[in-house]
């Protein structure tokens, strides 16, 4: 296959024309080197091809090639051909863009001494195994080019990005927000009780499984109404520390989503609570 040069963007960067009047994007360290409009670009030049479906993704490629390393492109694409291989998947073409300007801002952070804590990375270890393994790896291969370390943290962050380019917005967006919600709720339970919570426990598994499915009928709209007073005035006398701490989690989700779970709701929360959280304190104390 033979490339015309259609336009230059800088010695690494040309937009090129195939046999088949198909442009595409041509990367290399001195591929434009004195290279004119309508020259046959060196084959055994090109490092990377790119044939982007959307006009706006193909803009944004290349705004983002002006300001990032041509090295910390070639990282992106190795992490990226490596996921996509050890995941047995085909990412979206938008992961270009948004991993390689990920990286490119995380090892100047590294450079710069500014680390970022990932408030989810237990959700995104937990939920997506497979892609935060496919991170790790990824950590790997930073470390060999750039000759740096980075936390178990940024394991979270890419693997996101593996996440979010299989996956459709609406998906992605529903399931960080039930790990969002979860995050939040095991918060109010450890500060509440001045704890930490055992993660190996079959109750903090239950209680973890309850929150998500409440969450996915909460963003649904599917919660419970009903109520029962009787059982829950008995629950109430038997367990006023978790009544007392499934009210923040009531007062969390009215002040965030505008909904106030019924007596039926609490009365699971206040049953989950007990067992995670009254465990722990006795465990400690003994």
């Amino acid at each position: 296959m033979n490339y015309h040069v259609k336009k230059i963007y800088n010695n690494n960067i040309i937009l090129a024309e195939d046999d088949k009047m198909s442009e595409v994007i041509l990367l290399g360290r001195g591929i434009a080197f004195q290279k004119q409009i309508g020259d046959l670009a060196d084959i055994d030049k090109i490092d990377k091809k790119f044939i982007f479906e959307s006009p706006e993704t193909y803009s944004k490629y290349i705004s983002l090639l002006k300001e990032v390393p041509l090295n910390q492109v070639e990282l992106a694409n190795k992490i990226i051909e490596q996921a996509q291989i050890e995941l047995g998947v085909t990412f979206h073409d938008s992961i270009y863009i948004g991993l390689t300007d990920h990286i490119s801002y995380t090892i100047s952070r590294y450079k710069t001494g500014l680390t970022i804590k990932n408030a989810l990375l237990w959700e995104i270890k937990n939920y997506y195994s497979k892609e935060y393994e496919a991170a790790r790896n990824s950590l790997e291969l930073i470390r060999y080019y750039e000759k740096i370390h980075l936390s178990e943290d940024e394991i979270g962050f890419i693997a996101l990005h593996f996440i979010n380019a299989q996956q459709n917005g609406e998906e992605i967006q529903q399931t960080m927000a039930v790990a969002e919600i979860e995050h939040d709720i095991l918060n109010l339970v450890k500060y509440h009780y001045q704890i930490e919570l055992n993660e190996d426990t079959l109750n903090y598994s239950r209680f973890v499984t309850h929150i998500r499915f409440f969450a996915r009928r909460l963003l649904k709209k599917e919660i419970f109404t009903s109520d029962d007073d009787f059982l829950y005035d008995q629950i109430v006398t038997k367990m006023p520390q978790a009544k007392a701490c499934a009210d923040k989690v009531k007062d969390y989700f009215i002040k965030k989503y505008d909904i106030a779970i019924s007596q039926e709701e609490m009365i699971y929360f206040m049953l989950h609570i007990n067992r995670v959280a009254e465990r722990e304190r006795k465990d400690s104390k003994s």
